[in-house]
This record gives structure tokens, sequence and C-alpha cells, in this order.
């Protein structure tokens, strides 16, 4: 059969999952008629140079690394291209992986077909949402006549396709997989060759580095970890044509010796980090070159046969488990596999949508996570203790937006329920509120008390599968206007305390030394800015820290923040004289009061 598209078949049950599109029977003819529907294009009919709009998220936020893998995209109708990239869109998913395969885009030599894929491309463009484009599965007339899966033999072909596509899409498309999961027979005929998928590599390489510069370069992500394949493709200069290695780390695929056997589906956070740290070091022994690391495939299927399926409960609590592991090890890029359901077989359930659009409680995940972690940065350093029953199960994982909130996210690896206690050794963060993880709705946390410094008990909280969300707002202190004043004032209006967090009902005061001033009057505006009166009659000069105090107990300081300038003179005299001053301000006043009144009562 000369089909277009890749399949995986899964090591541990035999069962199918889908990295290129598979296609056979009914599908085959499906696929078949509607690319034989579509126009020809010119290979060079977009090869002008496109700037990609700004992403969903900038280079350096967290939610910037995740994306959603959709393979057969291409293939759709523009009505479903559109819905969901939408469906991207509208859960802040910035990265699509998505198959450029060579079968359907040149199906005879020469005779291009892009109008799918520019469809594809132009949305997603439309929309923010950068592309990894996978380069593969030949084209028979190109492999001596063999299927998809073999590699070509017609290497100025090969060229000529990749050279054609990376141009055609120069500056629209971030990156570039070569191939998939080239460590299996399900995916390199009639066997995996390592020196074979280089020389393909290589010359991919090549032409990338040619056509587009500012690409990059991604190994086909391998099935699994396979170190034997990833340590050879190092050792034989692999890196020397890559940014990045990729694997694709499916809950069966990897395990260690002697787990559980209810484990093997489950995320096994711990071995992730491991893993990673393992590539790590490997990459440092065959190059110095820093280069990037990409899981271009992990996920599960709610399929009904179980193993492998999960419930969609379960699917939406591993996935958030899994971004959220991942996010702590500072891993390039993580793709979700898949947007929706295709059917392709009775296991490919991967999706965060049904094949009919609907939502999964994944996808809700998913949009979560990217709207509470998708602006932060982790924080490995964070004051927080915390304390269970089987520690040894306990995952707990903090991040600072950039205001200094702190997000914590804590769940049991083993999915068996406990209860935690925690500790935040930090006055200035506001009372904890619980995230709903299945649609980011905020409530109050149970069990919350303060000790005498300020910081923040928690007690009692249940924790199991699906992760807790605690987010602990910042309160900060960040200027004062005006920030000096002579002391004995009678009245100081201070028109300005600028910072985050302050709460309705917030105080303030100044401290120094144990000498203490408590504002009145007080007006929060907002949960950025304070009004209130000092009063400096009798106060020693010098600086001060100015405080404040929300209702839930949470303070901020800002150190030194005002000054009391002394009067010239001391003594009672001194006193006295600024009594008098500030007393005559006072009676001066009242007369224009009056008259304004007066005025006021004739009209």
């Amino acid at each position: 059969m000369g089909k277009t598209s890749f399949r995986e078949k899964s090591p541990r049950d035999g069962g199918v999952r889908v990295g290129f599109p598979v296609v056979g029977g009914v599908c085959l003819a499906l696929a078949l008629s509607i690319l034989l529907a579509l126009p020809l294009a010119s290979p060079s009919a977009i090869s002008a140079e496109v700037s990609i709009p700004e992403p969903i998220f900038a280079e350096d936020q967290l939610g910037y690394r995740f994306g959603v893998a959709s393979s057969h995209i291409k293939l759709y109708p523009d009505t479903v291209v559109e819905q969901e990239l939408n469906f991207l869109r509208d859960a802040r998913i910035g990265w699509l992986r998505c198959d450029f395969a060579w079968s359907d885009l040149e199906p005879r030599p020469g005779a291009w077909n892009f109008s799918g894929i520019d469809k594809v491309v132009g949305e997603a463009q439309a929309r923010g949402v950068r592309i990894l484009g996978i380069l593969g599965a030949s084209p028979s007339w190109a492999n001596g006549g063999k299927g998809w899966n073999y590699p070509p033999t017609d290497m100025e072909a090969w060229r000529n396709y990749v050279r054609t596509v990376v141009s055609r899409y120069r500056g629209r498309v971030s990156a570039w997989e070569i191939w998939n999961e080239e460590n299996t027979e399900a995916f390199w005929q009639p066997e995996p060759d390592l020196d074979a998928y280089l020389v393909i590599l290589a010359a991919a390489s090549e032409e990338i580095r040619e056509s587009d510069p500012l690409a990059s370069v991604v190994m086909g992500g391998v099935a699994g970890l396979d170190p034997d394949f990833l340590s050879r493709f190092l050792e034989r200069g692999g890196a020397e044509y890559v940014d990045a290695v990729a694997y694709h780390p499916y809950p069966e695929t990897i395990g260690e010796e002697g787990q559980p056997e209810e484990d093997t589906w489950r995320p096994k956070e711990r071995l992730c980090r491991l893993i990673v740290d393992y590539l790590r070091n490997l990459i440092s022994l065959y190059t110095p070159k820093e280069l990037e690391i990409w899981l271009t495939e992990v996920g599960w299927t709610t399929c009904p046969p179980s193993p492998p399926g999960v419930d969609p409960s379960t699917q939406a609590s591993y996935l958030l488990r899994t971004m959220i592991n991942y996010a702590g090890t500072g891993v390039d890029r993580v793709f979700w596999y898949n947007l929706r359901d295709t059917h392709l077989n009775e296991l490919d359930m991967y999706g965060l949508l049904g094949s009919d659009f609907n939502p999964k409680a994944s996808y809700r995940f998913f949009s979560v996570f990217q709207e509470v972690f998708g602006r932060t940065t982790v924080d490995k350093s964070a004051p927080v203790s915390l304390y269970c029953s089987r520690p040894a199960s306990l995952e707990a994982h903090f991040f600072r937006s950039p205001e200094g909130d702190l997000v914590l996210s804590a769940w049991k690896s083993d999915d068996v329920e406990d209860l935690l206690d925690i500790r935040v050794n930090d006055p200035s963060l506001r009372n904890p509120v619980t995230v709903d993880p299945s649609s980011g709705i905020t409530g109050p946390t149970p069990g919350v008390t303060r000790d005498a410094g300020g910081n923040l008990l928690i007690s009692g909280l249940t924790l199991g599968k699906t992760p807790l969300i605690l987010h602990m707002k910042k309160v900060k202190v960040a200027s004062v206007r005006p920030s000096q004043a002579y002391q004995h004032t009678l009245f100081l209006n201070i028109e300005d305390v600028a910072g985050t967090g302050f709460e309705e009902g917030a105080a303030v005061r100044l401290e120094a030394g144990g000498r203490v001033v408590e504002a009145f009057n007080v007006v929060r505006p907002s949960d950025e800015h304070i009004s209130c009166t000092l009063s400096l009659l009798g106060i020693e000069p010098g600086d001060y820290d100015i405080v404040v105090t929300n209702p839930d107990g949470s303070r901020a300081r800002l150190t030194a923040g005002f000054q009391v300038l002394p009067l010239c003179g001391t003594g009672g005299g001194a006193g006295a004289l600024a009594f008098g001053a500030g007393a005559g301000l006072v009676a001066a006043a009242l007369p224009l009061r009056r008259r304004s009144y007066r005025r006021g009562a004739r009209h």
C-alpha cells in the first residue's frame, strides 16, 4: 500500500498509536479523495518572507514550552482546521505539531499539493500559534516502490523536498522534526538503521540551515527513551545536525525494575526527572553543544480497554501532573498527543477533545495550567515545608509569578489519598486560594491560620491523584508619596502607597526601632494603591519602614521607605513652633471652608 502516513505500535500493548496519519481501508479512500480533489500549487507560491506574529506566550515564559499534536490536520476540511486552531488559541496553547508528509505533498515527482498545509500554516499564524513540522514519509517513487515508512533512496529528491517545503514556509514554521520514531520498525523499515537515519538527517539539516537559518532542527522523537539508540546517535556525531534531541515518554514505555504493576500507566514523576537529568549528562559526554530537549509526544488514551485506557478524569489529572512536573525540569518543549480523538483504531482516544470536538476534562485542565502557570517561573527555594503521613509519594512543586505570587501544587504519585499540612515562612503572602483545575475558579482554602510572626499554617488538606493548586498573592510595598516630612507635622496626607496585594481594610504604619506611627483615614481605591494620613507630632527624626498589614494577617514592608526630617533647633521651643505653625494652617483653612460654603449657598 503506497499510503502517506506513519503509525506506531505501542511496545507494551501491541496496539497502534498515531504519530503521522494512520490510514487504511475506508480511511485510505477518504484521504485519497480529499487529496485528489485539492488543486496543485507551485512550490514557490508562498516563498516570500513573512514574520510570525507575537506568540501566545513570550519565549521566556513557562507557557511557551507546551504544545499539542494534530498530525492529520492538513487533510481536514477548512472549517475543521479553523475549529481545531480555535480550540488551541482558546486554551492558550501556543505550539502545534503536525506532519508535512512528503508522500502527501509530492505524490508524483514535481506534482506538489500545498493547499491543505497552506491553510494550516496561515490559520496558525493568524492565531499566534507556532508550528513544529514533521518532515518524512517517503513517496513510493522516491524509495524504490516501497511504503511510506521506508527511507528515501533518491537523496536528491529528499533534499529537494526538504528545500522546497522549508523555503515555502520560511519564517512561518518555527521548527522541523526529521522523521518520527525512527528507532521502531513501525516507522523505519525494514528495521531501524541509525546510519541510514543519519544520512537523511544530515542532508535535511543542511537544506534547512540554508533555506531558513532561524528555524530549529529537531531529531525525530524516539519511541520511549531508548538509551542505546540515543547514545549511538550522539557518539556518531548526530548533535552536529540538530538543535534538539527528542523522545516520547509514554508511561508504558518507561519504567523501573521491580515497580508495582499498577505504576505502569502512572506518570512516574521522579523517574521522568531522572531521565531528563540522564539525557543532559549523556549529551555532555559527546558534545559541548547545548542541545535542547523536546518531548514531541506524550499522553494517555481514554479508550475502553483498560489498560491502556484510563477514564477521562484520570487522563486530566495525569496530564496536569505531567505538565507541572516537566515544567520543573526545564525541558524546552512538551507536546501532548493528541488534540482530538481520531478513532483510526480502538486505542486512538488520546485527544483533549472527542472526535466531535466535545472537550474532555483534560482540555480544561490544560487551559487552566496555561492560565495559572503560564507566566510563572520555577521557584526551587520557596520557603515552604510540607508534612504528610507518606512523604515518599508526595510530589510538591513551587512557582512564582512576575508579581511575586507563590503558586504551589502537590499530589500523591501513587494516587492514594493522604492528609497534607503546609507551613509557608513568608508573612508577605496573603491567605491562599484553592484553584479548581477543571475551571480555574478560586475559592477559600480551609484550615488556614498564622503564627505570631505572620507565617502561614495550613492543615488537613486532602491530597490524592489530582493536583492541589494553591495561589498565594504577594503583598508588596513599592513606593510612597511623599516619602519624607518634617517631624512634628500635625497632619500629613500620604497621597499614594503603591504596591500589590492590598486588601480592603488594610492598615498602614511607620516602624523604626520599636517606634510605631499608625496611619488613619486609610483609603484603598484598589489592590495596588492606598492613601492615608499620618501625624508626626512628637516623632523622632530618622528613617522609618512603611508596613502594610492586611486583615488576613499578611503584611509587606518597605525598609527605610519614609524619612522624618528634623526641624531646625531642638527641644520644647521647636516643638511649640511646629505645633503653632500646624495650628495656624488648620485655623487658616477654616475661613476658606466657610467662605466656600457661603458661595455654594447663593447658588
